[in-house]
């Protein structure tokens, strides 16, 4: 397990490209180095200084970290999603949005009492609790909300009904 030291321990989003020490007037040949920070300091410090173009490969690293921080918590989020969906499907049965034949009516009730859930929460955690357990149930709910969105989006997959061109890769900008 990383620690607060090491850079994996450190959120790849506050991860910048900055002139390194000796680098004042900000040569694209001079050190680079990369910074992060998880507070007000700089918690990650790397310098790239041994190469032929430092700050293209500076801001290489960063990219991509950013985009593989970015596909992991996309990939966890929905494995969360899945295993809800899963869940309710199990449970829900007659009135599960996946249901071709149930009512949008019903379908977006059910949405609609999720989304209502995270207001609720919102509302009586917001004084209660502390970030981390707020944010916990936040997650649960707004996976209930996406799960039942999914189930919905699968009740209009079962009617058949021709959807937009998907290319089948999750992170393919064409795909949004």
């Amino acid at each position: 397990m990383p620690t607060r030291e090491q850079p994996g321990s450190v959120d790849p989003a506050t991860w910048r490209v900055v002139p390194g020490e000796g680098n004042d007037d900000a040569r694209q040949d001079g050190t680079w180095a990369i910074t992060g920070a998880d507070g007000d300091e700089h918690a990650l410090y790397l310098e790239v200084r041994d190469a032929e173009r430092p700050r293209e490969v500076a801001e290489l690293i960063v990219a991509t970290m950013a985009g593989h921080t970015r596909r992991s918590r996309m990939e966890g989020a929905l494995a969360e999603v899945e295993r809800e969906r899963l869940r309710r499907q199990a449970e829900d049965d007659v009135l599960d949005p996946a249901n071709p034949h149930l009512v949008e009516v019903v379908k977006l009730a059910a949405l609609v009492e999720r989304i209502g859930e995270v207001g609720r929460e919102l509302n009586r955690d917001r004084f209660h609790t502390g970030r981390e357990e707020l944010d916990k149930h936040l997650y649960e709910r707004l996976t209930q909300v996406a799960a039942t969105a999914v189930a919905w989006m699968e009740g209009i997959q079962a009617r058949d009904v021709p959807r937009s061109r998907h290319t089948g890769d999750p992170y393919d900008a064409r795909d949004s």
